[in-house]
């Protein structure tokens, strides 16, 4: 593929940039590890897969990493867990609803999915041989598909109509409590195989600092397990830890190969475009929208809250991954339940699923039991017992929660809302989810917020210092 970028008439004339061939297990390592600020780690990758491998161990220490084990497609957690959401009637992408659903119950009974060794694991399913990755991915599908079947019975039946203007859409999924408990039997097998790896990496590494990389870590669920099994004493988990971060682990690669890496931990997630109120009321005059600009947005969106509205919130830069993080964020009043499944039907979400919260660094600890700075959304932890009642939109069936914890240094206008909220409704929580519809990618321009806004029943807009209502 690099032979046929350097061959781009784009190029022509021009001296031809040198092409680093960076494998997919070492960009997600790179960008977990040199992203956390930790002079030395334990570093430990899973995903689908990539180059062949599905799971590494390994150390990190200066500008050095150093692989100690690799396991193969066949072994692969991520594609297991894609057999488990496609068993349950979802897609590929859709791997966080199993996730929630197997909070709602126990674990089905079923044998263990995988066999722990002293090396890693190895896959209890018969997997014909097949020559190349391709193929080899999906014979381990296919086989894990049908161990799912044997062990909990046949998969969820789907139907499909079409829709000319959204494409195929799927019309009937219909989950019992059965479904829930084959959910949750998967995830405690995955946080079994994950404990378990990172039991080996900290004793063949020495460190108890870890960092997690790959699609697996965005599991939740697995994390919060993980940082309180005291295995470790500190977790980092990178923002954008599925393929979506691969680049940027590549370059981190390479530029510490010529001894360069950042020079603190990556803590807030603010990394993509920006757009100025210049730009924004270009946009909102073109489309003839009333709107009201105003130099105290903060108070204008907890007045808003306060009074039961949800608000669609567009402010400085787009986050890098799958979590909103208060840059481009639908918010709505914790203290309400009510909130949850309005926005849930915003979202056109199954009510099922959780929502998080943001709630100011500074008082985190009184609501969540978590010993991590939580600036990602990517660890689920427990809820403080009195707190549930006073903040249930965010409160997820078992009594857990996927926080954010909010500082002005990680996202100034963000903590200056909480602060907000706190002083007016006494607590420094919001109720924040990503801004967009089903089917869709989080908002990145203004034209991309108004449009979604427009396409809801969200009542407010506030983007950069304007407010739109409906």
């Amino acid at each position: 593929m690099h032979e046929t970028l350097l061959a781009h008439p784009a190029l022509a004339g021009h001296r031809r940039p040198k092409i680093h061939i960076v494998d997919h297990a070492t960009s997600h390592a790179a960008a977990a590890f040199y992203c956390s600020g930790f002079s030395s780690a334990a570093i430990v990758t899973a995903d689908g897969q990539g180059d062949g491998i599905a799971t590494t161990i390994a150390r990190g220490a200066g500008t050095t990493i150093t692989n100690l084990a690799s396991l193969g497609i066949t072994e692969s957690l991520g594609f297991f867990y894609l057999a488990l959401t496609n068993h349950l009637g979802f897609e590929l992408g859709e791997e966080g609803k199993v996730m929630g659903l197997a909070a709602r119950a126990h674990p089905a009974p079923a044998p263990p999915a995988f066999t722990l060794t002293g090396s890693g694991y190895r896959a209890n399913i018969d997997i014909e041989d097949s020559g190349g990755d391709v193929a080899t991915f999906r014979a381990t599908v296919a086989a894990w598909r049908r161990w799912l079947e044997s062990n909990f019975g046949p998969p969820v039946p789907v139907s499909y109509s079409m829709d000319w203007l959204r494409g195929r859409i799927r019309t009937t999924i219909e989950l019992d409590d059965h479904h829930a408990k084959v959910a949750a039997a998967g995830q405690a097998e995955l946080e079994r195989v994950m404990l378990h790896l990172v039991r080996l990496a900290v004793e063949q590494t020495g460190e108890r600092r870890l960092v997690l990389g790959g699609g697996v870590a965005l599991n939740c669920t697995a994390n919060g397990v993980i940082e309180r099994s005291g295995l470790v004493d500190e977790l980092y988990v990178f923002p954008a830890s599925g393929d979506a971060g691969t680049g940027l682990g590549a370059a981190l690669a390479v530029a510490a190969a010529h001894g360069e890496r950042p020079a603190g931990m990556i803590d807030q997630a603010g990394l993509g475009p920006a757009f100025s109120d210049a730009d924004i009321g270009d946009l909102l005059r073109q489309l003839d929208l009333s709107a009201v600009r105003s130099d105290d947005i903060a108070t204008k969106v907890v007045h808003l809250l306060d009074a039961g509205k949800v608000v669609g919130w567009f402010q400085g830069r787009m986050e890098i991954g799958p979590r909103a993080l208060g840059h481009r964020s639908i918010l709505a009043d914790p203290r309400r339940r009510v909130s949850h499944t309005r926005v849930n039907d915003i979202k056109g979400r199954e009510q099922w699923r959780p929502l998080a919260p943001s709630l100011r660094a500074t008082d985190g600890h009184r609501y969540v039991q978590t010993s991590g700075s939580a600036p990602f959304m990517l660890t689920a932890s427990p809820v403080v017992d009195e707190m549930r009642a006073v903040i249930p939109a965010v409160v997820h069936t078992d009594g857990s929660c996927r926080p954010q914890f909010v500082t002005a240094e990680r996202n100034a206008p963000f903590a200056a809302l909480l602060d907000r909220f706190d002083a007016t409704c006494g607590v420094p929580v919001v109720l924040n989810t990503s801004f967009n519809l089903a089917g869709e990618p989080i908002v990145c321009t203004p034209y991309d917020a108004v449009r979604t806004f427009f396409s809801s029943t969200m009542d407010a807009l506030v983007i950069g210092s304007f407010v739109v209502s409906k």
